[in-house]
């Protein structure tokens, strides 16, 4: 006599831990962020570079590598985006603060001629 209301409440515990299996399947995919790396080097040197209207290069800085596109202006350096920092073969999350920018610029600029 009570097996509709049994059947029913069975029914629904399947179905509220179907719902909350998947809904922790779905968050442990999500990928887990990188910590972040700041950069700064002593050094840093223009290795390749390709140039049409704004140029692309790789500038070397100890163990990373740091492409970036930029454009020229003379002898100065209009505009700099970083594209990608690498760190043996692996792209890394970097902070590149303003005065690690500035030596990068002074690289390409040296490297420019």
């Amino acid at each position: 006599m009570n097996i509709k209301p049994n059947l029913f409440k069975t029914a629904f515990a399947i179905g509220l831990t179907a719902v909350i299996a998947t809904a922790f399947a779905f968050q442990s995919e999500q990928p887990k962020e990188q910590p972040q790396v700041i950069i700064t080097s002593d050094s840093y040197v223009m290795v390749d570079k390709f140039c049409e209207e704004y140029c692309t290069a790789k500038v070397q800085a100890d163990e990373y590598e740091i492409f970036v596109e930029y454009k020229l202006d003379d002898a100065s350096v209009e505009f700099l985006d970083i594209l990608n920092v690498v760190r043996h073969d692996e792209t890394i999350n970097a902070y590149i603060d303003r005065s690690e920018i500035e030596k990068i610029n002074a690289a390409i600029v040296g490297g420019a001629r």
